[in-house]
């Protein structure tokens, strides 16, 4: 935790990276007191930082708001932003509806998934999910007609885990068998 926490560079991704298990440090039993500065404090920054390189589209760029934003960078730093609000942090509502009506137009606009592929938008959808802004009928027809070009076990388990959230258990239960087949 403590080399995690030291982690010298800044990029949203190392941001999120180093900040991510901070939230959930109670949970695991570990003591704030073992993390350099106030965590409150830390995780604030984090959050503004992260703020400051929204886009007007509402994607998060890799430096700045000015270096674009790939579809799996807005949803790993909204997925962060959700999390951290849910933990009690204080995130601005304009930043995080922002992100996610981001990744909700690169879903709804987004071509068939290429086979061998889709990894990024299956953290996209599950995210939404877990905002519960999911698109219903995105995600069923993924899952009845693409589960299989989805490229990686965790691709295939996020479209499950977000399928589950929005109560569809057998279509769930499909794509998480799907995920432990890839495994194989």
């Amino acid at each position: 935790v403590r080399d995690l926490d030291q982690y010298p560079y800044g990029c949203s991704e190392q941001t999120v990276s180093r900040a991510l298990p901070l939230l959930y440090l109670s949970d695991l039993g570990v003591s704030a007191k073992e993390i350099d500065g106030d965590l409150q404090e830390r995780m604030q920054e984090a959050v503004t930082r992260l703020a400051t390189r929204q886009t007007g589209s509402g994607s998060f760029g890799m430096w700045s708001a000015y270096d674009g934003g790939s579809l799996w960078l807005s949803a790993y730093v909204t997925d962060f932003l959700l999390r951290a609000r849910e933990k009690g942090f204080e995130v601005p509502e304009d930043v995080l509806v922002g992100g996610l009506d981001y990744i909700r137009n690169m879903v709804g606009n987004a071509p068939d998934i290429e086979e061998g592929q889709g990894q990024d938008m299956a953290y996209a959808l599950y995210v939404l999910a877990r905002a519960g802004r999911a698109p219903v009928g995105d995600l069923k027809y993924l899952a009845d007609t693409r589960l299989a070009g989805f490229g990686s076990p965790l691709a295939r388990a996020q479209l499950a885990s977000a399928l589950s959230m929005l109560g569809d258990r057998e279509r769930a239960g499909t794509a998480f068998a799907s995920a432990i087949e890839a495994l194989a």
